[in-house]
C-alpha cells in the first residue's frame, strides 16, 4: 500500500463509518432490519469502493478502508448496553464487504454489463455467505442463534433473494454514476487532500463521540428512590 494513498484510504473510512452510523443505525431500527439494512448498506459500500479504486488503483486500500470504518464503528463499545455482537457483527460485515468487493474490482472495471454484474452478484452472495459462516460460530460458541439461523427459509431468503436484490440496486448505481458523467472525461489523477481526509475523519470519531454521550446522559431511576440524572463521559468517568 502506497503512503500517497493513505489520506484517500481515511477519506474513504471515515465516509463509510458515518454512512454506517447514520443510514445503517437507522436502518437496524427497522422491524425487519436484518433483511433490509445489508440490502441497502452494500450498494453504497460498493460504489464508494470503486470510486476510491479509481483513485488508489490498489485492492489493498479497498481492505484498508473497511478496516477504518469498521474501527470507527468500534467506538460504539464504549456504550452502556446491549451485548458486544451488537457491534462485533456489523463490524465483521464491513470488512467481509470489503474483502469481497476487493476479490472482484477487476471485474467491475470492465466495460461490459455481464461482467460488472457477474462481480455484484458474487460479492452480494460472497459476503452474506460469509457472514452465515460467521454466525453459525457464533452460534457455536455462545448458543445464540441468530434470525439467519432459524430456518433454512430465512438463510436462503437472507443470502440468495436479497442478496439478489442487493446486487441489482448497486448495479443500478453503478450504471446511473457513469450515465451522470457519460459526456465528462473524468481523470482520477488528483489525490485526497490530506487536510480534507483528517477532517472527514475527526467529523465520524466526533458524531460517534456525540453519540456516546447522548446515550451515557441518562435518567437513572430505581424502584422507591428518587430519579438521578447521571451524565458520563467517554470513557465512563462522571463529569
Amino acid at each position: 500500500m502506497k503512503k500517497q494513498n493513505i489520506p484517500t484510504i481515511i477519506f474513504f473510512g471515515a465516509i463509510w463509518g458515518i454512512i454506517e452510523a447514520t443510514l445503517g443505525h437507522l436502518l437496524h431500527l427497522l422491524p425487519i432490519s436484518i433483511y433490509i439494512s445489508g440490502s441497502i448498506m452494500f450498494p453504497i459500500v460498493a460504489y464508494i469502493l470503486y470510486k476510491a479504486y479509481a483513485l488508489t488503483k490498489s485492492k489493498s486500500s479497498l481492505l484498508a478502508i473497511g478496516v477504518i470504518a469498521a474501527l470507527i464503528k468500534a467506538v460504539d463499545f464504549f456504550m452502556p448496553f446491549g451485548s458486544p455482537f451488537k457491534i462485533l457483527n456489523p463490524m465483521y460485515s464491513i470488512i467481509m464487504e470489503s474483502l469481497m468487493v476487493v476479490l472482484v474490482i477487476s471485474l467491475l472495471n470492465k466495460k461490459d454489463v455481464l461482467n460488472k454484474a457477474s462481480g455484484l452478484l458474487i460479492a452480494s452472495f460472497g459476503w452474506r455467505l460469509l457472514y452465515i459462516g460467521y454466525m453459525g460460530v457464533q452460534f457455536l460458541a455462545t448458543g445464540y442463534v441468530s434470525d439467519y439461523l432459524v430456518t433454512f427459509s430465512a438463510t436462503a431468503d437472507y443470502v440468495i433473494i436479497f442478496g439478489f436484490i442487493s446486487a441489482i440496486a448497486a448495479l443500478a448505481i453503478h450504471y446511473l454514476d457513469l450515465l451522470a458523467f457519460k459526456n465528462i472525461e473524468i481523470k482520477y489523477t488528483r489525490k485526497i487532500n490530506p487536510i480534507v481526509s483528517v477532517v472527514i475523519f475527526v467529523f465520524a470519531i466526533d458524531y460517534f463521540h456525540s453519540r456516546v454521550e447522548s446515550v451515557w446522559d441518562i435518567h437513572m431511576c430505581m424502584p422507591g428512590m428518587k430519579c438521578w440524572r447521571v451524565r458520563c463521559s467517554l470513557h465512563r468517568f462522571p463529569l
